[in-house]
């Protein structure tokens, strides 16, 4: 990991190797690698087949997004907090306190990435010279999400939560805060802070739109963190990921 990724390839490769490894040591990580996995291996077959506009440019986009992740993951094994942006804090802190549940750690991954780290990465490969046409091919990856999404639940299901179908039954106000994460939403966000970075001519703007970006992604995940606050909402929802039933864990209360 400590050697940059320079390919999709060395993306779905190293992303797999690492899944691999925290779920060998139980550590929660391995739920947002799980989907990362999954979606980054369909941008790697997307590309190859051509399926964008410019698809050496969604190459550098997929692997400098990846490489932000990489990062983010060896600033936090070094100790190097102050490096480590606030939304990725509280997400690796929730994973290794293993309180929450699944989808909560999954979520605040892909919070962490999409809202904090992917702006940087648009503005690190250039939206120019035709922003018009690298907004097409952005837009164009949401089409690799949708694709994905059943695949990737699965996926969920079988390593951590057997019971996930059961969540939408009994996961009450969490279900309503997981909805209104709209991947699709803070894509749009993510391109529109790329552009503030973009245009940002002096360094006081710059600083501005880089402290908008901190913020948001770290407000979106306090709120996904919500409803952690009510331990009995929390247990009973990890029952049911675990693959128990609603009614038997009422009935043991």
């Amino acid at each position: 990991m400590s050697t940059p990724y320079g390919s999709l390839d060395d993306v779905v490769s190293g992303l797999a190797a690492l899944e691999a490894r925290y779920r060998a040591e139980n550590d929660r990580r391995a739920i947002f690698l799980t989907l990362y996995g999954v979606v980054t291996a369909e941008m790697r077959d997307r590309v190859a087949e051509g399926r964008f506009e410019d698809n050496k440019w969604v190459h550098r986009y997929a692997v400098a997004f990846a490489n932000l992740y990489r990062q983010a993951l060896l600033d936090a094994d070094a100790g190097n907090v102050h490096k480590v942006a606030k939304a990725w804090r509280l997400c690796f802190d929730a994973a290794k306190a293993g309180s929450g549940l699944v989808l909560t750690d999954m979520f605040l991954g892909v919070n962490a990435h999409v809202n904090h780290d992917l702006p940087y990465a648009l503005n690190g490969i250039s939206i120019e010279p035709d922003r018009e046409r690298r907004y097409r091919d952005h837009c164009a990856v949401n089409a690799v999400l949708g694709a994905v999404t059943e695949r990737a639940t699965q996926q969920i299901s079988k390593f951590y939560a057997p019971g996930l179908a059961g969540i939408d039954a009994a996961a009450g106000d969490l279900d309503e805060v997981m909805s209104a994460f709209s991947l699709e939403v803070a894509r749009e966000s993510a391109w529109d802070a790329a552009v503030s970075l973009a245009n940002a001519r002096h360094y006081f703007d710059r600083h501005r739109a880089m402290g908008l970006i901190g913020i948001r992604a770290a407000a979106v995940a306090r709120l996904l963190l919500l409803p952690s606050r009510d331990q009995r909402l929390v247990a009973a929802c990890r029952h049911v990921e675990r693959g128990g039933g609603w009614m038997a864990f009422l009935a043991n209360q």
